[in-house]
């Protein structure tokens, strides 16, 4: 399991069929405003921009009722992790899909998968936004499955710990949007 609460490390632990992650964070906003920089276009540009990969497609429906917001990257295979590149040695096109329950004000569910195509690869994540006065916090809870005989278990811990660290990342880049 991935646990962090607000700047605590994470670390993985393996449940014995596939890696769960869980983290929460907090950030200095109302419940509205996180989630509506958690479903824009500048947030999707900002993480492409730090992993240093080329701009996104991205779409948000049904912004002011249960949004959803859907982007698109292409991963070159350079920038995937050594063990990856050994089993995968081409561009990956993941599809991020947030699925949102509604907008508010006090707690708001979202769908959280990642989608990469035909690799044997699924991210699922329930996330949760929970308002706390003048506060929010946000707790991602899913699971990181890899169906492939042999390594999948350790891909599926490296993959957790990647994971991870973009929603650390993420943390910091949904605070400076929220602070511009």
């Amino acid at each position: 399991m991935l646990e962090s609460v607000g700047t605590l490390p994470a670390y993985p632990v393996a449940t014995g069929e596939h890696m769960h992650l869980e983290r929460t964070i907090s950030f200095s906003a109302d419940l509205v405003s996180v989630q509506r920089v958690l479903i824009s276009e500048e947030l999707a540009r900002a993480r492409t921009e730090a992993g240093d990969l080329d701009a996104p497609q991205h779409t948000v429906t049904n912004a002011e009722t249960a949004p959803q917001a859907v982007t698109v990257v292409t991963v070159p295979a350079a920038k995937l992790p050594d063990k990856f590149r050994r089993l995968i040695n081409r561009d990956v096109i993941a599809t991020i899909t947030q699925t949102w329950d509604g907008t508010g004000p006090d707690v708001a569910r979202a769908d959280f998968t990642v989608d990469v195509g035909s690799l044997p690869v699924t991210v699922s994540l329930t996330q949760t936004l929970t308002a706390n006065g003048d506060s929010t916090s946000c707790t991602y809870s899913g699971e990181v499955k890899v169906n492939m005989p042999f390594v999948g278990a350790k891909i599926e811990k490296i993959a957790a710990s990647k994971i991870d660290g973009i929603l650390e990342g993420d943390q910091k880049l949904v605070n400076a949007i929220l602070a511009s």
